[in-house]
């Protein structure tokens, strides 16, 4: 039903507009009507009849920024450090320790909401979450955040298949998330080695989810486990469920698995995928996929991250996510962006993309968000600068530390306004 009663349109200027897919507009401005873009310029060129401000030096508008990869019901006080002497695996089960005794709904519903506010400070406008119940969708909306949020399910044996459970949970969540039309909901079997072939397709039929979310390739326990040699996975599944499970016939790799047995039919994002080969990424071509590139969580849990070199021109969509913060100290996507910077020689214009455009990119959104673009959803973030920096190009002073978020608008609604 058309809308009858549309919203005025509303102007806002800024020293910088950066769009994104078009070049920097210095002294410019954006207009939004009816929750999305209407139009975007120079300020000489706003209407008399706008009545738009005139911009403040220093400030900045961007589209909103979009993590890839997070857990928010995950957003304790303080990460669990990985030793040097540690091994993954170790550290994933004193994780899931620390999960089994802190798991009550209030617990987690206060962690989601911490992580939901800490993600619209930082200029988050999008998450895609990993939850394992409904806390994480409340504080989403609450707080007004865009969301794609996926069940995350476990089910390492093949025979039998056994997922009510699995469903009931899935269908609880559905009755919460269709309170807002801001959040779509999704699968997401945690990964090969903790949800078999067959589990994966049940599951997948039986919910017929918007999307999936998984990790891919992490680490090379799990490239040893699908190839159904000794693996510290195996330890993992007798500590957790009492017994270990294998495979139902060996994998050269984690993506050989989801294609020959057409499990990436839909729209998927992949987390990670630090051990993937040129014959992976090739394959991947041509399949609604994209990458949830967190090259904090990596480097603290792995000592390695993706090579950007491999995947600079695969042709598949990469953008950043925080992960949980059991393993990064904070849920700031900037943070990712700068050590990207350092770590795979982006400019501050392809890293200030890859948090906005190619993150919309993998998640499949880019009809809507990712861009200052007319028609698309108002969705954007007003930063300030510090002096210190004025000099600098936008993109630069739009990661620096220093620079602050003012303001966080989502579909024409604003849901953070810093205090001054």
């Amino acid at each position: 039903m058309p809308n009858r009663n549309p919203s005025p349109r509303q102007y806002f200027s800024a020293q910088w507009v950066l769009p994104v897919d078009r070049p920097p507009i210095e002294w410019g401005f954006l207009a939004v009507e009816d929750n999305r873009i209407h139009s975007v310029g120079p300020y000489a060129n706003c209407p008399p009849s706008a009545h738009c401000s005139a911009p403040i030096p220093g400030s900045i508008i961007t589209p909103g920024l979009i993590n890839t990869h997070i857990h928010l019901e995950q957003s304790f006080s303080q990460p669990i450090p990985k030793t040097l002497q540690q091994s993954f695996i170790d550290w994933l089960l004193a994780v899931i320790d620390s999960n089994r005794g802190q798991a009550s709904s209030s617990e987690k519903l206060t962690r989601s909401r911490l992580g939901v506010q800490e993600c619209l400070q930082s200029g988050v406008t999008c998450v895609n979450d990993i939850t394992s119940g409904p806390e994480s969708i409340q504080a989403i909306q609450e707080a007004g955040l865009r969301a794609m949020v996926a069940l995350e399910v476990f089910h390492p044996g093949y025979e039998p298949i056994q997922i009510q459970h699995w469903l009931e949970a899935y269908q609880k969540l559905q009755k919460t998330s269709a309170l807002t039309p801001l959040i779509t909901l999704g699968l997401s079997p945690h990964s090969l080695y903790n949800v078999s072939i067959p589990a994966w397709q049940a599951l997948k039929q039986a919910l017929q989810p918007a999307f999936l979310h998984t990790h891919l390739a992490e680490f090379e326990a799990e490239l040893d486990y699908l190839a159904q040699k000794p693996s510290a996975i195996d330890q993992l599944h007798q500590q957790v469920l009492g017994q270990s499970f294998t495979v139902q016939k060996p994998l050269l790799s984690p993506v050989q698995g989801l294609l020959e047995d057409q499990l990436l039919t839909q729209p998927t994002i992949l987390a990670h995928a630090i051990h993937t080969s040129t014959a992976d990424r090739e394959a991947l071509r041509g399949y609604p996929v994209g990458i949830a590139h967190c090259p904090r969580s990596n480097l603290a849990l792995h000592g390695q991250t993706l090579r950007w070199a491999d995947w600079e021109n695969a042709n598949i969509a990469v953008g950043l996510g925080t992960d949980g913060r059991l393993s990064t100290p904070n849920l700031d996507l900037r943070e990712e962006a700068r050590l990207a910077q350092r770590l795979h020689g982006w400019t501050s214009a392809y890293a200030l993309q890859a948090l906005t455009l190619d993150g919309a990119k993998v998640l499949g959104q880019t009809h809507q968000l990712g861009s200052l673009a007319p028609g698309k959803q108002a969705d954007w973030v007003r930063w300030q600068i510090k002096p210190s920096t004025e000099q600098d190009c936008p993109e630069n002073q739009v990661l620096d530390p220093a620079t602050t978020v003012q303001a966080v608008m989502i579909e024409g609604q604003w849901r953070y306004q810093r205090e001054h």
